[in-house]
């Protein structure tokens, strides 16, 4: 019997021995790669908290005390022993497991955490509030490396010792986000790696400043501030201590023994402590060292059937050849832009494979800028990049432009700027809501200076981008992380706040926004299988709205039917209808099709657009049922 197959719960953890505990670190980490290769989902950083996960939970009652990882993606060995090892198959598939914490599917989780550099925050937070309540819980933080460099750690670090709790940080340092971390924080990461362990090297030290002659012990206090100068230079983790936090490490973040018996001491200090564990991201894997950016999010893999005659069968449903992602397109028309304008720079958070930057990066270097987990001084960046003369584009997804947003407001729209903000991942992702982008029209349309535009194909997209890095404004450009179409024939000129009529009929209007074109265009062709015949207009603009467009095609109809992939509140309905209604416009009846006012959980992007009922037989039913007229049959679904 395996085991892992005698662990009912964390509490059975308690009973085995340092060495049982490391048996049971390779069944897990067997399974776990075994299982998400199959299903998909963040696998290297599960297996680089691994060994860590299990000596918290062979020491800490969790279901008690507290627990909060920053990012979420760090917690999969945590929900497989926290009762969701049966259900790890469904990892981010409908109604299944979600990839980050989640407190809907476990007490053990706190928070339900997608974004990086929040976990002191919250874990301050909590125990605050317990030390108000007289609470005897114990709160650890478990923080990657790449997340130190977020500002919002270093403000919840600057406030610790004001809150006068107990917590414990444990400094996940793999040298990894999703690529290679950057920045001065991870240079400081590598001389400390390179460095003695601390809590040695201190004593070290002190023993030494001792036995100086003439000083020893008896130092003034000018000298002892020279001494702890002398500390700073010889010792690690300096930078820690003085926020407040005692420090201890590097030390190595897969050895259960030495992990258990440091967390033991460590459990019963009190005050503010922080723990730098050296981990490998995607530890135990065959890739980690070839590739461990493609370790972070792992692909379902196909299934191959067994061979027969000596040689592999190709996989089953192996996938036909698809068109390229939005990503690509956009990438590979940004590289062309910037071989032929000097001026152009591209800038992103710590996403340059996720936004397709790295190929910017291969083609000129000098002109592409990662500055880590910072959402906000990439947009501020820009800002500065702008003025002085250069044309920034900002690639970062919908979802994490939201921290930056003060700075799209200051730096770059107050100041005048000329920036293009490229949105990837803009509507629904796999990842359920802490990653949808359904909100970015509605925060960034009522900022003065902006102009918000959507492909409906590649061809656009390449066409848009082109006319957003000449536009003197902040160009907001947003895309799926999906399949980028192909036109249907040639694409008409961008031109600024004008729409494009692509179908013409007299009953209802159909004014769609980016991914809901080729989606308007189906619906139309079963409206018209019913007799309602359907005007199409390709929006391609939220900000500024072509009202003439709509109008002119609106004054006959019956209904006008406005189509999203994002949150009808504050969305592209509504500013249509609020263009048309400043223009003194009779409005006439209608539809605004978009995200509903809730939160979407995860699941595949084609699943979750087929559950709200962004189908062609989804969008004419309810046209259907909004001019009076049958629904579709069975048949003709």
């Amino acid at each position: 019997m395996a085991l892992f197959d005698s662990i009912r719960g964390p509490q059975d953890l308690r009973r085995l021995s340092p060495e049982e505990l490391t048996e049971l670190a390779k069944e897990m980490r067997a399974e776990l790669i075994e299982t998400i290769s199959r299903t998909g989902g963040h696998l290297g950083s599960g297996l680089g908290v691994l060994e860590l996960t299990i000596a918290l939970h062979s020491l800490y009652d969790f279901s008690h005390d507290r627990i909060v990882f920053d990012v979420g993606h760090q917690c999969y060995p945590h929900k497989m022993l926290t009762g969701r090892r049966e259900r790890m198959d469904t990892m981010r598939k409908d109604d299944g497991l979600c990839g980050f914490p989640h407190p809907h599917e476990s007490d053990f989780d706190q928070f339900h955490t997608g974004h990086a550099g929040t976990a002191i925050s919250l874990a301050l937070g909590l125990a605050a509030a317990d030390k108000q309540a007289g609470n005897d819980r114990r709160t650890v933080a478990i923080v990657g490396d790449a997340s130190y460099g977020a500002g919002v750690a270093f403000e919840a670090m600057n406030a610790a010792t004001e809150l006068g709790v107990e917590l414990l940080i444990i400094l996940n340092d793999n040298e990894m986000s999703i690529s290679p971390t950057v920045g001065a924080m991870s240079r400081y990461f590598t001389r400390m790696r390179m460095g003695p362990l601390y809590t040695g090297a201190k004593r070290e030290v002190q023993e030494l400043i001792k036995h100086i002659p003439f000083i020893g012990e008896k130092v003034d206090k000018t000298v002892q501030e020279s001494l702890s100068v002398v500390r700073s230079v010889l010792t690690p983790g300096h930078v820690f201590e003085e926020f407040g936090f005692e420090y201890f490490g590097p030390m190595d973040g897969h050895d259960i023994p030495r992990l258990v018996h440091t967390l033991r001491d460590m459990r019963e200090r009190g005050g503010l402590n922080l723990l730098h564990l050296l981990t490998d991201k995607g530890a135990g894997h065959a890739d980690r060292e070839d590739d461990p950016q493609r370790l972070h999010g792992v692909k379902p893999q196909p299934v191959v059937v067994k061979p027969t005659d000596g040689e592999a069968d190709p996989p089953v449903d192996a996938p036909k050849p698809k068109r390229p992602p939005y990503t690509n397109v956009f990438a590979n028309k940004l590289v062309q832009l910037a071989q032929s304008d000097p001026t152009l720079v591209g800038i992103t958070a710590a996403m340059p494979d996720g936004t397709g930057l790295v190929k910017l990066a291969e083609a000129v270097p000098e002109r592409c800028h990662d500055v880590g987990i910072c959402e906000q001084h990439a947009v501020a960046l820009a800002g500065g990049f702008a003025k002085g003369g250069m044309r920034p584009v900002v690639a970062i997804y919908s979802t994490f432009l939201q921290r930056g947003y003060d700075m799209v407001f200051q730096e770059l729209c107050i100041q005048g700027a000329n920036a293009v903000l490229a949105m990837d991942r803009a509507g629904l992702v796999d990842d359920g809501c802490t990653h949808h982008g359904l909100f970015d029209i509605a925060y960034l349309r009522t900022l003065p200076n902006t102009v918000l535009m959507a492909p409906a194909n590649a061809e656009e997209l390449e066409a848009m981008l082109a006319f957003a890095v000449e536009h003197p404004a902040v160009v907001g450009v947003r895309y799926p992380r999906d399949t980028a179409p192909a036109a249907d024939g040639p694409v008409p000129l961008v031109e600024f706040g004008k729409a494009v009529t692509l179908r013409e009929g007299g009953d209802v209007v159909l004014c769609a926004y980016g991914t809901m074109v080729p989606l308007a265009e189906a619906a139309a062709e079963l409206l018209a299988t019913h007799g309602v015949e359907a005007t199409v207009l390709n929006a391609r603009f939220a900000k500024p709205v072509d009202t003439a467009a709509v109008w002119g095609a609106c004054e006959d109809a019956r209904l006008l039917v406005t189509l999203e992939e994002h949150a009808t509140a504050g969305g592209f309905g509504a500013a249509v209808l609020e263009a048309l209604a400043a223009e003194g416009r009779a409005l006439p009846p209608t539809l605004l099709v978009g995200v509903p006012d809730r939160f979407v959980e995860h699941g595949t992007r084609a699943r979750l657009l087929e559950k709200l009922g962004f189908t062609p037989r989804g969008i004419a039913d309810r046209i259907l049922e909004a001019v009076g007229s049958p629904t579709l049959s069975a048949s003709e679904r």
